[in-house]
């Protein structure tokens, strides 16, 4: 395949031509730098690019390669990662000024992992200030542009991260999740957005938001980029399923429709479009009714003092080098009480048991990853957190695996997210069911 359409290769792709010898990842990181140089310019997707760290890397990649040692699917495939993870000697800003200079000296345990599979490292993108928000409208950095739509928020706070990946700067992307930071992005970008597990990817080394709800995951373009990649960060070696041929015939998926499908009725009924076809290819569509889940939007604002806990020594020292913004929003942390604290994290084990009461009787749960578009830049309506963070918050607090995949919707040909969510601790399962319905959608 020419050089210049590599980057629209899948990870496994891209891999076997380098495994062969036919592509080296020198050759592959100076074209994705190339890309940068055109394109981040109106993207604003980066913050830091790592040029010599990342041609240093990919010259190590090719040199193991050649001597017969391959590390794995990522051995020399170039990534970014999240500015608020760090990587040892290079700048990481967490889209704030309080870290305007702050350059770590050790590599989060996500990113050795990443180093250590062989990935070549082009840079941090960019993100909300400090992760607390669904945009990417960062007033130190500027915002962050969409690559379907360079008039539209990129989502937040891994706005960067989608950004990048959509645009086909990096073949994958590290991202972090609270509450929705890489599903609603993914949903704005049309990418594919994995947050797995809680604690099933270390968040040491990473710049803490609310410890309860944190989660470190990938956007990447499909499914099978997501599993190669999570495996990689993760620390173990990914073994696909086999694919049935028999399709999703005989998957149950669950729906609670009361819940999850409220706010822009397009995005609900490009759902119900493609869990009618689901239900066409033989899946068994089970309607669930679980009332607890409406007690995530309690106790998910309370945790939110976790925030006001992380950074509220430094707004009182420091009032200056946060965003008007960002110092409301952890100012109203601030006036939680801590009974109300204790009570929401007393209360996230008995949320857990309720969600894992729901997937007694089905094997994957299927919603709307967000019930509203990306806004128009500078066009936030008043409800957009809320319709942004909703649903996916749901799965930070229940700690299952969650992952958004792109559809599209009725009457245009911009994507939404699918969001598809399983068992606690099962996310090689969700990740092989999330293939086989990325599958059986787009063969339709």
């Amino acid at each position: 395949m020419p050089g210049e359409n590599w980057h629209n290769l899948s990870i496994a792709e891209v891999s076997a031509l380098m495994q062969s010898g036919t592509v080296t990842s020198v050759a592959l990181t100076k074209h994705m730098l190339e890309r940068i140089d055109r394109l981040n310019h109106s993207l604003n997707a980066f913050i830091t690019v790592t040029r010599e760290l990342a041609l240093e890397a990919a010259s190590a990649a090719d040199a193991e390669r050649s001597r017969g040692r391959w590390r794995g699917p990522l051995h020399g495939i170039p990534i970014a990662i999240k500015d608020n993870i760090a990587v040892s000697g290079v700048r990481m800003t967490c889209g704030s000024e309080l870290f305007a200079d702050l350059v770590p000296e050790h590599d989060a345990e996500v990113v050795r992992r990443l180093k250590d599979s062989g990935a070549v490292i082009l840079g941090k993108v960019g993100m909300h200030e400090l992760a607390y928000g669904t945009t990417s409208d960062n007033p130190f950095f500027g915002p962050i542009r969409n690559p379907l739509d360079a008039g539209l928020d990129a989502g937040g706070s891994s706005g960067g991260s989608a950004s990048a990946v959509g645009a086909g700067l990096v073949f994958a992307a590290l991202g972090t999740d609270t509450a929705c930071s890489i599903r609603f992005p993914a949903h704005c970008c049309g990418v594919v957005g994995f947050k797995p597990s809680f604690n099933a990817i270390s968040t040491d080394g990473v710049v803490p938001l609310v410890p309860s709800l944190d989660h470190v995951g990938t956007l990447t373009r499909t499914v099978s980029d997501a599993a190669l990649t999570f495996a990689s960060a993760a620390g173990f070696e990914w073994q696909p399923a086999a694919v049935p041929d028999d399709g999703v015939a005989g998957v149950r998926i669950g729906v609670m429709r009361r819940f999850f499908f409220d706010g822009d009725p397009e995005i609900a009924g490009a759902v119900e479009e493609c869990l009618s076809e689901l239900q066409r290819q033989g899946a068994a569509i089970v309607d669930l009714d679980e009332g607890g889940v409406d007690d995530s939007l309690t106790i998910s604002t309370r945790l939110f003092r976790e925030a006001y806990e992380a950074f509220g020594g430094e707004l009182s020292s420091h009032r200056e080098l946060f965003s008007p913004r960002a110092s409301e929003k952890l100012e109203r942390k601030s006036r939680i009480t801590l009974g109300d604290y204790e009570d929401a994290r007393a209360r996230l084990g008995q949320f857990a048991q309720t969600m894992d009461a729901a997937m007694r009787d089905c094997d994957v749960l299927v919603a709307p990853a967000a019930t509203t578009m990306p806004a128009i830049l500078g066009n936030w309506h008043d409800d957009y957190d809320l319709l942004a963070s909703k649903n996916a918050t749901v799965f930070n607090l229940s700690g299952q695996p969650s992952i958004a995949i792109p559809v599209r919707r009725p009457s245009q040909r911009r994507p939404i997210g699918l969001m598809l969510s399983g068992r606690r601790g099962d996310d090689a399962g969700l990740l092989g069911l999330a293939a086989l319905i990325e599958q059986s959608l787009s063969s339709n």
